[in-house]
């Protein structure tokens, strides 16, 4: 008897479960950036390299203690920073080659490679161990 249905479904349900939650911190984490963003550079006049980069660092910690706290991923701190360095080493280049080679607009490259790498960040860190199961 084939059973591979059945495990295609549980793995659907399991992974739409997993991703849906991994969504929303994504919301929460892009909103989180640009409303500090917003508040260094326009409201507080601060500095914009030394604002984003303190953004990048807040929102890396705070989306980390949100994946521990709902215990979508596993506290692998390390694993975690090295794939997510990885991940936005990958995007900034994927960027430039896109507007700078291919042609397209700023605008749409990031939508191109934001959307993509976010995918396959949620398939990555299931590969490398980082999301938790059960």
């Amino acid at each position: 008897m084939d059973n591979r249905p059945n495990f295609i479904k549980r793995a659907v349900k399991k992974h739409t479960k997993k991703f849906s939650l991994f969504m929303v911190v994504g919301i929460i984490k892009t909103i989180l950036s640009i409303l500090l963003t917003g508040l260094f550079i326009d409201i507080l006049k601060l500095d914009a390299l030394f604002s984003s980069t303190a953004v990048v660092v807040i929102v890396f910690f705070i989306t980390y203690m949100i994946y521990v706290s709902t215990k979508l991923v596993k506290p692998q701190f390390m694993k975690y920073t090295s794939a997510t360095i990885g991940f936005n080493i990958a995007t900034i280049l994927l960027i430039w080659i896109l507007v700078d080679y291919v042609g397209l607009s700023g605008f749409i490259s990031s939508a191109i490679v934001t959307i993509t790498s976010f995918v396959l960040r949620y398939l990555f860190f299931n590969i490398i161990g980082l999301i938790r199961h059960g």
